[in-house]
């Protein structure tokens, strides 16, 4: 049996834009340099969980339709972006103010000379072209059971 839960979605979602609302600030610094060595760990540790990931999905035999294999390629994109961005921050922190124009704005750009060093830390900044195809794979994935569960319920 289906109950409308319309009318409390539109009485919560009424309330919720009632309140003000106060900065949500995407970063959150922490001080040198233990801010720096959590971050590189989670790094680590997001590499291992998506290493385990991939590995129980390529064992388990039942474990075989194409949202699972999109997963697959999820996990492995997302490994390999950790390693770029893990690497970025190691370059990033051996850069100084000195090292670029503009800093803080949208005209940021890296200052001349440009040494083989900046050049390797532009690239690693570049992550998003793992990122996207990643979470692009996990959305096909994601999709991918929706419409296998919603067949199978449909069967029932």
């Amino acid at each position: 049996m289906k109950t409308n839960n319309y009318p409390m979605i539109t009485l919560v979602t009424t309330i919720l834009l009632l309140f003000p609302a106060a900065n949500a600030w995407a970063l959150q610094p922490h001080g040198e340099p233990e801010g720096l060595y959590v971050h590189q760990m989670a790094h680590i540790l997001f590499m291992g969980a998506l290493t385990y990931l991939y590995w129980h999905t390529r064992l388990t035999t039942s474990l075989t339709s194409k949202g699972w294999r999109y997963l697959r390629i999820f996990c492995v994109l997302l490994f390999f972006w950790n390693i770029i961005a893990f690497t970025g921050h190691e370059f990033a922190v051996r850069l100084t103010s000195d090292d670029f124009i503009d800093i803080g704005t949208w005209d940021e750009r890296l200052a001349p000379p440009i040494t083989v060093f900046k050049t390797i830390y532009f690239f690693l900044k570049m992550d998003h072209v793992l990122n996207v195809p990643a979470l692009l794979a996990l959305f096909i994935s994601l999709r991918t059971f929706y419409h296998e569960a919603r067949e199978e319920r449909e069967n029932e």
